[in-house]
């Protein structure tokens, strides 16, 4: 009996082996299939971009309407992909070498945003474990593996009480640097911290707090004037005006810091990114085909920008939603916005327009993913993530062409997780990620 049941043993781990063997085959023929099925799908999407304007073109003809339309302007202009800026190729100067890589940056949690002060010395990041870091990365640029340890240990936790899904730092306005940091959070607080040049541990630097109803997805400050945004899953954004910013940690100087509420907007649906952009304040909302811009110094007076392109009819434009932008980042000039959506497509639009510029390809995300961008200094290349790849993409703008991935490869500097949030310079070549490897890196040009 010992024997006949060892045989049939045997008779059962060949037959699952057996039955492995061609799961493991039909799993690379799927495999097969699904990469086809991508292609062939990103075929179409280009396919159908030509049947829109072709479509765009020959409503104009059946309408009467010249080439150049009733005012004169070409309506096929306002979605091709001519601009003055993108006309030649970059230069090849791009982050590309992980100078920096701070590990265990929240310890055994997530890190979830990243921010970059605007003289680039100091870098926040915000983690799953409901502290906002401060940390001067510079110093880990020292010879040994010791100097990434210290600059993550010395770095200031800021605790914030809820995990920090985004962070930003106040802007130089008319000249003066405010030394204020942003944190939102899962339970839909906005904390305003101080980070002067005498930042210390150990110290109370927690200045104010607002909340929204839920969680906030995005916080920006604009560039011109103390303004800081906020918006939320609620379907809000809040403006606030800060004041009375100390210019030391003790604030003797200056007083208590003075939060002021200017405006709040009211969506159906969450706001998922936005940015300012000059006098502007540009949002994208869930579910909607546009983008919509609010004009700080008209009364919010409210333009939508269709992300479409132009209709051939009017002032009309087609509302068809097949994406979501879930990133907005202006260009260091001011005049583009890049926007990264969620059917594996980022697009280039000239700001306060419904003008595409540019559509960029090469990458990966759906709509279970989180698309993240990001601008070079000199404009000319944009920086994405990859839902399934640790890399970091990186484009020229004028070719559309995916020139370079950050990734891993056989030196082992890259990420080797999803990279989940990036922020860049306006004023060098310095680019900052974090990644579910529970690391943060700064990539700087390499010379």
């Amino acid at each position: 009996m010992d024997l006949l049941a060892d045989i049939g043993q045997e008779d059962q781990l060949t037959s699952a082996r057996e039955e492995n063997r061609v799961l493991q085959a039909k799993l690379k023929e799927l495999t097969v299939k699904v990469i086809e099925l991508k292609a062939e799908n990103a075929a179409l999407f280009a396919e159908v971009e030509i049947y829109r304007k072709e479509f765009a073109s020959s409503k104009n003809s059946s309408s009467g309407i010249s080439e150049h339309g009733e005012g004169g302007e070409s309506k096929e202009a306002l979605v091709d992909d001519g601009a003055d800026d993108f006309v030649t190729s970059g230069n090849g100067q791009f982050a590309s070498d992980p100078a920096v890589t701070l590990p265990q940056i929240h310890g055994n949690a997530n890190p979830l945003c990243c921010s970059l002060h605007p003289d680039d010395t100091l870098l926040a990041t915000g983690g799953a474990d409901g502290y906002l870091n401060l940390c001067r990365w510079g110093s880990a640029l020292a010879p040994g593996e010791e100097s990434s340890i210290k600059a993550v240990n010395d770095s200031i936790k800021i605790g914030c009480g809820a995990p920090v899904i985004c962070s930003a730092f106040a802007q130089v306005n008319k000249g003066r640097g405010f030394p204020l940091v942003a944190a939102g959070c899962m339970d839909g607080s906005v904390t305003i911290s101080y980070c002067g040049f005498d930042l210390e541990d150990g110290v109370k630097r927690v200045l104010s707090t607002f909340k929204h109803e839920k969680y906030v997805k995005t916080i920006c400050w604009s560039p011109s004037e103390p303004l800081i945004a906020s918006a939320s899953a609620d379907g809000t954004i809040k403006l606030h005006r800060v004041g009375n910013v100390p210019s030391t940690l003790d604030g003797s100087d200056d007083g208590e810091l003075s939060v002021e509420a200017l405006q709040s907007m009211h969506f159906d649906n969450p706001v998922e990114c936005m940015c300012f952009v000059g006098n502007s304040l540009c949002c994208y909302v869930r579910g909607t085909s546009y983008l919509t811009y609010f004009d700080l110094k008209d009364g919010y007076k409210q333009t939508k920008y269709s992300l479409n392109g132009k209709s051939a009819i009017g002032d009309r434009f087609d509302d068809h939603v097949s994406f979501s932008v879930l990133s907005l980042v202006p260009s260091p000039n001011g005049e583009y916005i890049a926007a990264a959506t969620d059917v594996s497509r980022n697009i280039v639009m000239k700001a306060n327009s419904d003008k595409i510029v540019r559509n960029l390809y090469g990458h990966t995300n759906d709509g279970f993913s989180n698309p993240k961008i990001a601008w070079s200094s000199s404009g000319q290349y944009i920086y994405g993530n990859s839902q399934h790849e640790n890399c970091v993409c990186v484009w020229d703008v004028a070719s559309s062409t995916l020139v370079k991935k950050l990734e891993e490869g056989e030196g082992g500097h890259g990420h080797c997780g999803f990279v989940r949030d990036i922020c860049s310079s306006n004023a060098t070549d310095t680019v900052c990620t974090v990644s579910f490897d529970k690391t943060a890196k700064v990539w700087l040009n390499e010379m």
